[in-house]
């Protein structure tokens, strides 16, 4: 007696997955390519130097003017599967800035290499402010207005 779930198959019918039926559509080569762009990359990168313990962000100003806030900026360049990074970084003051900057340049290795196909062959920082948090913090009060 066959129960409900058994299924017969004519003999020379491809079975999906079986062995007649070649490279499942789940292979890698059978899905297709992913081509990330280098501008990706970028932002990726951006977003985990921003993210690492020891950054900050910083007021952006023109001539007296506040134009907001700014962080981590980064420039992308490489071929094949490789990239270079050159990052500029705004950092917390004081702390060491070696450390600050190592734990920067391992979560973004880690970062870009986990999310896309391309290995870090190269990673500069340039530290482009020393900011202290607490003094931006009281700094973006409203300064009451003085008359003498």
């Amino acid at each position: 007696m066959s129960s409900p779930t058994d299924v017969t198959v004519p003999t020379g019918v491809p079975v999906p997955g079986g062995p007649d039926a070649g490279p499942a559509p789940d292979e890698p080569a059978e899905r297709g390519r992913l081509d990330v762009a280098l501008s990706v990359v970028r932002k990726i990168a951006e977003y985990a130097a921003d993210h690492t313990a020891g950054t900050v962000r910083t007021q952006r100003r023109l001539a007296g003017l506040d134009l907001g806030e700014s962080g981590t900026s980064a420039k992308v360049s490489g071929y094949g599967e490789q990239v270079d990074l050159r990052l500029e970084v705004p950092l917390a003051y004081p702390a060491r800035i070696a450390d600050s900057a190592a734990a920067v340049r391992d979560a973004v290795r880690d970062r870009v290499q986990e999310l896309t196909p391309y290995r870090v062959r190269s990673l500069d920082i340039g530290v482009s402010a020393l900011t202290d948090p607490d003094l931006r913090a009281t700094s973006s009060r409203t300064p009451a207005s003085r008359t003498e």
